[in-house]
């Protein structure tokens, strides 16, 4: 359903783009016309309500300006944007996602942002051009996350293990640490494998690429990730996963609910920002981890800043100037990144990241340095990523389950997930 509403607003989008350029009417700033913007997010209940913080205090700016808000889960997002897009009632300003970007930007369905609307000063050039097609900047960042280990140190202490060097610890070095706490706790090593996200990390390490060219092509073969499945499976077979069925089970329940989060598991990966959601359990505290490279350096370790989420315009927006002011305050006002602070990532305007530094607790605190940390290791971020790439992650997981439960080989799921992907991003 989504992809096909998605293409379907190829079709309109000259009808869109010719209204963007009539739309934005005697309303911008200062302007005395009432206009009304509609906006739309996924999240929950707490960035739910921060966020309309945040919008009442753009109204009260800007009195003319009245903002209607819709927002839902992750689940269901997509699909409800895509059936909205294909009736050209796409709000006006839209959170996005980079596995979704380049789909609706080649679709026609965003509208290329003016900088001198929308401030970007105070964002490094790679953070914006994570947002950026063909030299245009179609989605403004919110903010920056990178990978890493969500870790549970007392459950390290339980097994008697110590925590690692995470600038020189390698895969070997984590099955051993898994293996051990499973078999010296109540807990498991791991709480499983981290789907598409850990593939691309071994393709990067082992293969010196993405997931994907800049043309949107697949770079990698079959044959060339039978070791990342094989590696999968000595997890498991050493007991540092969970049995396959729990593994599955973790992919359809909420962060506070998963494993680590209820200090039933040691380690597991994840985005930065996510272990605020992923300690907010009594009794658990988890420490950010580098991830492990091949060879135990961690500027070998292909990590990267992954934009947290953008927010877009609508290219068929009524009022795209007003729709832009909107964006340039979510993510340039103080008071508004005061509300935030690192719930959509660690904020990428430095003024606002320095402003909230002494309001974090002491884990938001952890977070916001190991993200400015990894900066001394990371690497280039990989390509805009092709239309259908949203499906990449469901289609890794459900070979993934494939795979632990036995029902077939590391082979078999290599060429299997190499045609389905190609077929999904075709």
């Amino acid at each position: 359903m989504r992809r096909s509403a998605v293409q379907t607003a190829a079709a309109l989008s000259a009808a869109a783009l010719a209204l963007s350029a009539c739309g934005s009417g005697d309303g911008g700033d200062g302007g005395d016309e009432n206009v009304t913007l509609t906006m739309t997010w996924w999240g929950g209940d707490v960035r739910h309500d921060y966020t309309q913080e945040m919008i009442a205090l753009f109204e009260e700016e800007h009195p003319n300006i009245t903002v209607d808000v819709q927002y839902t889960e992750w689940d269901g997002y997509w699909d409800q944007l895509a059936t909205q897009t294909a009736a050209q009632d796409t709000p006006d300003v839209v959170q996005m996602d980079l596995v979704y970007l380049r789909e609706y930007i080649e679709n026609g369905v965003l509208l290329e942002l003016d900088e001198s609307i929308i401030d970007t000063s105070e964002f490094t050039e790679e953070l914006i051009d994570t947002g950026r097609h063909e030299d245009a900047l179609y989605a403004m960042p919110v903010g920056s996350t990178s990978l890493t280990y969500a870790s549970n140190p007392d459950l390290f202490e339980e097994a008697g293990v110590e925590m690692p060097d995470d600038t020189s610890w390698t895969w070997e070095d984590l099955l051993e640490i898994t293996t051990e706490i499973s078999e010296n706790t109540d807990a498991y090593g791991a709480a499983g494998p981290f789907d598409s996200a850990g593939l691309e990390a071994w393709i990067r390490q082992n293969l010196g690429t993405s997931m994907v060219d800049e043309q949107g092509q697949l770079t990698w073969e079959p044959e060339d990730i039978v070791p990342y499945l094989e590696r999968q499976l000595e997890f498991q077979e050493a007991g540092a996963y969970p049995e396959p069925a729990e593994i599955a089970e973790q992919r359809g329940i909420s962060r506070e609910q998963t494993l680590v989060a209820t200090g039933e598991a040691a380690l597991f990966p994840a985005w930065d920002t996510m272990l605020v959601a992923l300690s907010s359990n009594e009794g658990v505290d988890l420490e950010p981890l580098m991830l492990p490279s091949e060879t135990g350096s961690a500027s070998e370790a292909e990590m990267y800043y992954k934009a947290s989420m953008f927010y877009s315009v609508y290219a068929g927006s009524d009022h795209p100037e007003e729709a832009q002011m909107l964006v340039d305050f979510l993510v340039n006002n103080e008071e508004a990144g005061q509300l935030q602070q690192i719930e959509r990532g660690i904020p990428g305007n430095e003024s606002i990241r320095d402003l909230i530094r002494e309001d974090l607790d002491d884990l938001e605190a952890r977070v916001l340095e190991y993200n400015e940390e990894v900066g001394e290791y990371v690497s280039d971020a990989p390509p805009l990523q092709p239309e259908g790439y949203g499906s990449v992650q469901d289609i890794v997981m459900r070979y993934e389950d494939e795979l632990f439960f036995g029902r077939m080989s590391p082979e078999e799921v290599a060429e299997a997930l190499h045609a389905e992907i190609e077929g999904a991003i075709s």
